[in-house]
Order: C-alpha cells, then sequence, then structure tokens
C-alpha cells in the first residue's frame, strides 16, 4: 500500500469514525426530555394511573380532550401539554406519531373545538402588563445598589429572564454604553444600548461586591451580604424581582417597549433595543393602545 492509499485509508477510517460519533450524540440529544416539560409529564401518567388507562396515544387523547371539554385550560396550557407528552411518548415508549394518521386527525377536531363559542374565552392570551415607566423609576430609585442595578438593565435592556440570568460581567461595554446579549430564542448574540443613569448603577454594583469580568451580573448574594457567581435559574430571578418591585422581567420588558413608543420610536428602532424579530409580534403583544390613552378620550 502506497503512502497516498495509506493516507486515503486512514482518513477515511477517522472520517467514519466521525460519522458515527456525530450521530450518537445527536440521537442523545433528540432524546432529551426538556425539564420544564416534567410538570406536564407527571400530570399525564397521574391521570393515566386514577383512570386505569395504559400510557400511550389514547390515553393522551382522551387526557387532552378532557382537558377542554371539563377542565377547560387555556389553548396555550394545552398546546403545552401536547408537546410535553408527545416528547415522553416518543422517547420513552418509542411512539412514531408520523404514522399515528388517526392521532393527528383527532387532534385537529380539538384544536377546531376551541374555536367553538362556548371555548372561545379559552383562547385569550393576556400577557403581563405595561407599567407607566415613571412610576417604575419611581420603585427603583428606592433600591439598594445590587438590586437597582440588575432591575435598570432589565427595564432599559428589555431583556427576557432567560436572557438576563445569562448576562456576565464582560458583556457590559460600560464605556460605550451598550451591553452585548446572548437572545436564546433566536440562537444569536445582539447588542442593547445603556443609558447613563444604567450605566452609573452598574458601576456602583460592580464597586460594592468587588465583581470580576467573569462573574455572573445578576449572581446570587448571601445573608451575609458574600456574592457568588453563579447562573441563577428563572424561577430563582422571578422571585427575586418579585420581592425587590412586585413586578416580573416582562412587566419591565412590556414598560420599556410602550415608553419608547409613547416617545415617538418607529418599530425597527424598538426591535433594536428590545431584540425582537418579528415587528408583527411587537405590534400584536406588546404595542395594544393602553388603557390610560383610551380614558384620555372617554
Amino acid at each position: 500500500m502506497s503512502d497516498l492509499e495509506l493516507v486515503t485509508h486512514q482518513d477515511t477510517l477517522e472520517t467514519q469514525k466521525r460519522y458515527h460519533n456525530r450521530k450518537i450524540h445527536i440521537e442523545k440529544k433528540m432524546e432529551e426530555i426538556p425539564k420544564q416539560y416534567d410538570g406536564d409529564i407527571r400530570r399525564y401518567k397521574k391521570y393515566c394511573c386514577g383512570t386505569g388507562q395504559i400510557v400511550g396515544t389514547e390515553a393522551m387523547l382522551d387526557y387532552l380532550y378532557i382537558s377542554l371539554i371539563e377542565q377547560k385550560v387555556k389553548k396555550t396550557t394545552w398546546e403545552r401539554r401536547l408537546a410535553a407528552i408527545r416528547k415522553y411518548l416518543s422517547v420513552i415508549h418509542g411512539i412514531e406519531f408520523k404514522v399515528e394518521d388517526r392521532v393527528a386527525y383527532e387532534l385537529s377536531a380539538i384544536r377546531k373545538m376551541y374555536r367553538e363559542d362556548q371555548y372561545a374565552h379559552l383562547l385569550q392570551v393576556r400577557g403581563k402588563s405595561a407599567i407607566d415607566k415613571n412610576e417604575v423609576m419611581d420603585i427603583l430609585n428606592t433600591l439598594p445598589i445590587r438590586a437597582k442595578a440588575i432591575c435598570l438593565v432589565n427595564l432599559v435592556t428589555a431583556n427576557r429572564p432567560n436572557e438576563m440570568v445569562r448576562l456576565k460581567i464582560n458583556d457590559f461595554d460600560l464605556k460605550n454604553k451598550s451591553v452585548h446579549v446572548y437572545l436564546k430564542k433566536q440562537k444569536k448574540w445582539h447588542t442593547k444600548r445603556l443609558t447613563q443613569e444604567v450605566v452609573d448603577a452598574i458601576n456602583l454594583y460592580i464597586l460594592e461586591y468587588n465583581l470580576k469580568p467573569d462573574n455572573y451580573f445578576i449572581g446570587r448574594v448571601y445573608k451575609n451580604g458574600r456574592y457568588e457567581s453563579t447562573a441563577i435559574s428563572e424561577i430563582g430571578y422571578y422571585n427575586a424581582l418579585q420581592r425587590w418591585t412586585g413586578l416580573t422581567g416582562y412587566n419591565f420588558r412590556k414598560s420599556q417597549v410602550v415608553a419608547m413608543h409613547a416617545a415617538g420610536a418607529d418599530l425597527p428602532t424598538i426591535a433594536q433595543q428590545t431584540g425582537h424579530k418579528s415587528l408583527e409580534t411587537l405590534i400584536q403583544h406588546y404595542l395594544t393602545v393602553s388603557e390610560t390613552t383610551v380614558d384620555k378620550y372617554l
């Protein structure tokens, strides 16, 4: 065998090995069940146990039908339940939904039932309310150094909770009044602007807790005041905001969008700061006419 043939042969073996490892890795990823599905899967299994049904597609359809007819759950909740159970049955029980025509037929029928008059109220989606930005600022200005810095960043950047908990100190470019945010939903990095007030609050926070570039921006602070660099959960962050302000990250997000719009910003400008990919989503879920505006004309 010549040197060239030997190299080609070795290259082929390495390539085949790489292909094999890639496929195994992808298969494992596809078999992962998202943690947020745990609750819905647990409730489905409990329903099967309570009704004496075998875990499978028939029990799934029965549970989803009852979810609408008897439990009258919101359409968004119903869709979440379906996604969780389908993933569970696919991964754990090896059910191929692509060949289950009858299942697809019944799911389509239940979805259509949501459009009937008696169930129309279950289609309503009520997002978090926008709060007058001046009122929010009055609250934030009374907070301790750390809480104020975190809340100001959340408000001005209109970050989602999953974006806030991933921020690190080195993501901030305070000299240029900006922050680089990883948009998990869109799988890309995006730069957002900061005001001088926010920059000043961050600098105070960094100084107070002696934060390092690779530290998490939020992190965790114990009762004795000791800071720990860790990525807290979204639930943990939600609880912190509730303690500090009684508001949520989405209250901040919507308040910033409405404030920018009221100040005269056009949609592309607002989307640039919030990280919205779709202007239609921005209009539908964030820029509805406020009650205050309606009240002025009553």
